[in-house]
Order: structure tokens, then C-alpha cells, then sequence
């Protein structure tokens, strides 16, 4: 027995009720609009545009798999062990003004603290407001008005054959 959603896009794969095309080419998909997208950006986006970018080189790709079979072949970083521990967010103010309280209060505490990392988010060490902590949400919002721009910063956490840590920086 197949997952519903499964048997959705079967049956359209069927009878087409469906159909995604592409806007820049003759490409058409009956199936979930995610084939398309994956088109997009294999075909149709230059290769620093792309979703995913390798940290290592100039390399970027439509899909993490891809990405993560490039790390192996290429770097001979293997995915598995390579994992985001935190980010850190290196903050921008824009011109952009905010008209509520509480976001006219992050961006005077954006002054202040230019990098915030996540781990130290999800600790509670942001206070913006008495009693108020800066949340990731918070960040976001921000960003998606135009109010700050960030640099994002991962921080990767990889494990060696001898099971020591490893901390490498990579923006």
C-alpha cells in the first residue's frame, strides 16, 4: 500500500489532470512541482545563483544530493559527519525604519550586537526588551522586511575516523 500523496501524483502521472511547465523551455511535469523547480534551477540558473553551494569551491547545485555527492568525490568531505553546529548571523541595518516597539527595539539591539549566533539565541542571551528575548523567527521577519540584511557564517562540526572534533569556519 502506497502513501495518499504517493498515489496522487501516480494517478496524475496518468491522466495529466496536471501539468507543470517550464517558463523558459518546452519542459512540462506531471509530476510534484518540485521536478520543476529542480529544472529551474539545473537548466535555467547560473550555477552561483543555485540553492546550494559548495563552501569548499565555486561549485553550486540544484539539488543537496548533488551537493553532497560533489563534497565526497570532490573534497573528500563525507556528508554524514559533516553537520552545521550553529550560524552565525553578521547583521546590516538598512535604511528601512520599523513602526513597531518591538521591532524598532531589536534594531537598536542590532546596533549593538552585530553577530548573533543561534546557539546563543536558543540560550536566551538576547534580550531586546526587558523580559524579551530575540528569537530565530525574530531574525527572519527582520530580513523578509528589509529592515536588516545578514551574512550568514556556518559553523561546521565534522568527526574524524578517530572520533576527535573538528571545528572548521567556513562563510
Amino acid at each position: 500500500m502506497c502513501n495518499p500523496s504517493t498515489a496522487y501524483y501516480r494517478k496524475n502521472r496518468e491522466s495529466k489532470k496536471i501539468v507543470y511547465k517550464c517558463q523558459h523551455c518546452s519542459y512540462q511535469t506531471s509530476n510534484a512541482k518540485i521536478c520543476l523547480t529542480n529544472h529551474i534551477n539545473a537548466k535555467h540558473i547560473p550555477e552561483r545563483e543555485r540553492p546550494f553551494q559548495c563552501h569548499e569551491c565555486i561549485r553550486g547545485f540544484a539539488q543537496k544530493a548533488h551537493l553532497d555527492k560533489h563534497l565526497e568525490v570532490c573534497h573528500n568531505i563525507s556528508v554524514s559527519r559533516r553537520k552545521v553546529s550553529s550560524v552565525s548571523y553578521i547583521v546590516k541595518l538598512t535604511e528601512m525604519i520599523p513602526r513597531s516597539v518591538k521591532t524598532k527595539a531589536r534594531r537598536q539591539y542590532y546596533m549593538g550586537h552585530r553577530v548573533i549566533n543561534t546557539n546563543d539565541i536558543s540560550d536566551g542571551q538576547h534580550e531586546y526588551l526587558p523580559g524579551v528575548y530575540l528569537k530565530k523567527h525574530d531574525i527572519q521577519y527582520d530580513i523578509n522586511k528589509g529592515f536588516i540584511d545578514v551574512d550568514r557564517c556556518n559553523l561546521y562540526k565534522t568527526t574524524s575516523i578517530h572520533k576527535m572534533s573538528k571545528i572548521h569556519l567556513r562563510t
